[in-house]
């Protein structure tokens, strides 16, 4: 994580299949849903009313990254990751995203939408709140 002179803290995500990698973390892509507070706890998010454990198995391939809501939910996750390593729990958050180099052409606007779509966002995870602003995104090839 860097933060910029107006506090603005960008966040480098690198979006694989197998993994979400962030400077410090990295998680497997795998995400179960559920309507009730799992029992045991982990990697719990809990966004719009739903629970999702995070970071069990890997999300099968699927050839466009915003088809379903997976990987903006991963994004939430890694962006707490990071957070929270610094104590911050509420955060103006620029998001430098990475995608496979054969597909940053063709998704990167729809990818930067996608990320992009909530300006303000709250969220917890590992029981934690968090309050988060996005002020832009960028997408790069990963790696």
């Amino acid at each position: 994580m860097k933060e910029l002179r107006n506090g603005i803290k960008i966040i480098g995500i690198d979006h694989g299949y197998g993994n979400i990698k962030t400077a410090g973390t990295v998680t497997p892509t795998g995400i179960t849903p559920s309507s009730t507070e799992p029992v045991f706890a982990g990697n719990i998010l809990h966004y719009d009313g739903m629970y999702y454990r995070m970071g069990e198995g890997h999300k099968e391939f699927i050839p466009d990254k915003v088809q379903d809501n997976d990987f903006y939910l991963f994004t939430l996750m890694a962006i707490a990751r990071e957070l929270s390593k610094f104590g911050i729990h509420e955060a103006d958050v620029h998001i430098a995203a990475g995608l496979p180099l054969t597909w940053v052409k063709a998704q990167r606007e729809s990818f930067r939408t996608y990320l992009t779509r909530n300006p303000e966002v709250r969220f917890t995870f590992r029981n934690k709140e968090y309050h988060i602003h996005i002020t832009g995104c960028s997408v790069f090839p990963q790696g």
